[in-house]
């Protein structure tokens, strides 16, 4: 059964690319897996950040996808922007900060439980965004345009995207917001509530785990689902992640609970971002809610079992094989 989808998603029938906005940096993480970071004495390296893991998903899943960001000009923001081209995300859009802005970098450890992860974001490069590249985006020709919340997080740039938002609804390009709340980006959570809830306004699809829609909703994990619900109260979108528990999705047409995929987990994180863009790139191909969930259920099962985030994402081929051979269901 084929669920009716928002008008909205008319646009993904648009012969342009999916427009991701926010960070992209290097992550590093001590080798072997299950190695401690304080005992380390070598270590692997890959592209991560949501919205860089988000763009690699969905070119992983055969979309043409666009980052709009910004990188250091140093080896680390090279190496960011070599990976994301060898992974086939564009660099049309991403500027080389030369100031005291850097590329993130994120230190995580590959273990199942209470994995440490230690991020540095001084002056971090991607909240400096060039006002020329944000003007010109194709955004009458764009399948969607995706949004992560710690893009937001700094004064300017919340300007820009606020107008980068506003631009998309007039385009007729659907606005989605990956809430991607993270404490540390923020003043304090009242700011970030504040920040995210008005940017909603502009906002087709809300994506967030729990805890991200309880800060939303200023109170309790359901506070956090009721605000789902009542955003998705028209013809808007909420998906709700609860981790090993799986996923609602809340709108006008449809409210339904998915599953999840069972493995053994290596390690908690990159499993948002490689659910997101393959939920994104699945309705490309197959107009049905359901079975673009379970796609990204499946994408972000394997990323959390395997090593790395962005060359964790698997192709689309690798993704029908792991839903052929694996359980689906608690």
């Amino acid at each position: 059964m084929k669920h009716i989808l928002p008008a909205w998603l008319d646009s993904l029938s648009r012969d342009g690319s999916f427009i991701v906005v926010g960070r992209a940096g290097m992550d590093l993480y001590p080798t072997p897996a299950g190695t401690k970071i304080s005992s380390a004495t070598t270590f692997s390296s890959d592209v991560g950040g949501s919205a860089g893991n988000i763009a690699v998903a969905l070119a992983r899943s055969g979309q043409k996808v666009e980052l709009l960001s910004s990188l250091s000009s140093d080896p680390i923001g090279d190496f960011v922007a070599e990976n994301l081209k060898n992974f086939g995300v564009g660099l049309t859009y991403i500027d080389r900060t030369t100031g005291l802005q850097r590329t993130s970098l994120a230190i995580a450890e590959a273990l199942a439980d209470a994995p440490e992860v230690v991020i540095y974001r001084n002056n971090a490069s991607d909240l400096i965004l060039n006002s020329s590249y944000i003007t010109n985006l194709p955004l009458a020709v764009s399948k969607a345009i995706i949004f992560t919340g710690t893009a937001l997080s700094s004064k300017q740039a919340n300007q820009q995207l606020r107008q980068l938002a506003q631009d998309a609804n007039a385009h007729q390009c659907p606005v989605i917001l990956d809430i991607d709340y993270r404490e540390m980006a923020w003043p304090s959570q009242n700011q970030a509530r504040e920040v995210l809830s008005e940017f909603c306004d502009y906002v087709d699809l809300l994506v967030g785990n729990d805890e991200e829609f309880a800060m939303l909703s200023g109170g309790s994990i359901s506070d956090g689902k009721s605000y789902a619900l009542k955003f998705a109260a028209d013809d808007r979108v909420a998906l709700y992640k609860a981790g090993s528990a799986g996923c609602d999705i809340f709108s006008r047409h449809i409210s339904e609970h998915i599953s999840i995929y069972k493995v053994t987990p290596l390690k908690p994180f990159g499993a948002g971002d490689a659910f997101l863009g393959n939920v994104m790139g699945h309705l490309v191909y197959e107009q049905n809610w359901v079975e673009a969930i379970k796609a990204g259920a499946a994408a972000a099962a394997m990323v959390v079992s395997r090593q790395g985030c962005a060359s964790a994402m698997p192709d689309k081929q690798s993704l029908i094989k792991f839903q052929s051979e694996t359980k689906f269901g608690l």
